[in-house]
């Protein structure tokens, strides 16, 4: 087989993950990190969380929504206790236990905040825009699941042979037939 045939068809089978490096990489671009971590929501002042309990008990649902009211300008609504570790989840790489807001915004789109539940710090927004983000994240690593190794074989593997596509078309660009 010679090389432009090799090109062709190798360009082929990556052209699906270049498509997806590429429309991943332009959504990076046009959206700002602090937009999409949810730092827009956050009061300017921000007044810090003092609360150091002499045992371990969990915040009430009432402290726990003063400190969002007073530190955010999200509406809270319900509350959860998050426990246990969920692959893909949009709290991972947290410590558990960990409180999940459903909250409001001023345009009526809910979010969730993920708080400590003994300090009641917040640790997480997350908004349909970093829902979308993380999409992308895993599209742009190659890991659709938990969306976190950049370390996997199948980025390795696909970034060697679209490097070896692109260097094979300059070559051939100025090989003549």
């Amino acid at each position: 087989m010679n090389l432009r045939k090799l090109h062709k068809y190798i360009s082929l089978i990556v052209s699906l993950q270049l498509l997806l490096w590429t429309v991943s990489g332009i959504y990076f671009s046009f959206n700002k990190i602090e937009n999409v971590r949810g730092e827009q929501y956050y009061k300017a002042e921000k007044a810090p969380v003092i609360i150091e309990p002499t045992i371990q008990e969990k915040l009430s649902q009432e402290s726990v929504f003063e400190i969002i009211t007073e530190q955010t300008i999200l509406k809270p609504i319900t509350i959860e206790l998050i426990e246990e570790p969920k692959k893909g989840s949009e709290y991972r790489g947290r410590d558990l236990p960990l409180y999940k807001v459903l909250a409001e915004n001023t345009d009526g789109e809910e979010l969730n905040i993920y708080q400590n539940p003994y300090s009641g710090e917040i640790v997480a927004i997350r908004s349909q825009q970093w829902r979308i983000w993380d999409l992308m994240w895993g599209f742009h690593i190659m890991d659709w699941v938990e969306r976190d190794n950049i370390d996997n074989i199948l980025l390795k593997v696909f970034s060697f042979i679209a490097l070896f596509t692109a260097v094979s078309g300059i070559v051939l660009f100025f090989k003549p037939k």
